[in-house]
């Protein structure tokens, strides 16, 4: 069943009349934070639609094309598949699988996903519908225990970089057990401002090089670094920070982080 509606919620009928499924099905959260001590963590859903609605939800470990049934993470969600009425509410529980393998010495990035679409409708020879899914996916964070520091405490070990020369760019190296999750990067540099509208999330112990599109050769006099980061509650927060002339790729090497 989780397959077939799946494949059903993704799939189109081809048809002459268009039904377009809007973000109808609304999560009380834009992040979900696990602790691993924790029995169960619940997240709430609400239908926002003028009509019921078919929902499916099932945790991915990065791949977003991969089908619920061949996802391998150590989750379960109750329920995975429920019919909500308009106006209804709806909990998920989602239940970690404790397993030898777990990394206890970093926080872990999954994604929850909730796809929804209408109910099947009956067409006949002259009316066809075309039919979408619409489906959230948001990053679910699996906090070990007694990870060292405090994760509101992060940011300020951030060490930030700035490469001269013909490869210039602008790097950031996480030393702590946390996810950074930048959302705005802005560099002046020779007092003109420059801005990266899509950092990367820094992965625990990693570095990453932050896109920021034509930076100058020249002129890297008085460079100023303002970003801004999400918590764990989805909220903004505004930072500044002191930036080094190094060669960024010699602080670590760069590693590839999920966006952000």
């Amino acid at each position: 069943m989780s397959s077939a509606l799946w494949r059903g919620g993704l799939g189109v009928l081809m048809s002459l009349q268009a039904i377009a499924v809007q973000g109808e099905i609304v999560i009380d959260r834009t992040r979900v934070i696990y602790p691993v001590t924790a029995r169960t963590v619940v997240v709430n859903l609400h239908n926002e639609a003028d009509g019921p609605r078919l929902v499916q939800a099932w945790i991915d470990d990065g791949d977003a094309m991969a089908a619920p049934e061949n996802s391998d993470v150590p989750f379960t969600i109750t329920p995975p598949i429920a019919r909500m009425n308009a106006g209804t509410g709806r909990a998920l529980r989602i239940m970690h699988d404790q397993t030898p393998k777990q990394v206890a010495d970093r926080e872990s990035v999954y994604w929850l996903n909730v796809l929804a679409i209408r109910p099947s409708v009956e067409a006949s020879d002259e009316t066809n519908a075309l039919q979408f899914a619409f489906r959230t996916r948001i990053k679910l964070f699996l906090r070990p225990a007694q990870l060292p520091g405090k994760v509101q405490d992060v940011v300020h070990a951030l060490q930030w970089c700035l490469s001269r020369g013909d490869d210039v760019g602008l790097g950031v190296l996480n030393p702590t057990a946390y996810h950074v999750r930048l959302s705005c990067v802005g560099l002046t540099l020779g007092g003109v401002e420059h801005h990266s509208e899509d950092p990367p999330m820094v992965a625990p112990y990693a570095t990453a090089r932050v896109a920021i599109p034509e930076l100058p050769s020249g002129d890297l006099s008085g460079p100023q670094l303002q970003f801004t980061t999400l918590d764990d509650d989805g909220a903004t927060q505004h930072h500044q920070a002191q930036l080094q002339f190094v060669d960024c790729s010699s602080v670590k090497p760069y590693a590839a982080a999920p966006d952000a």
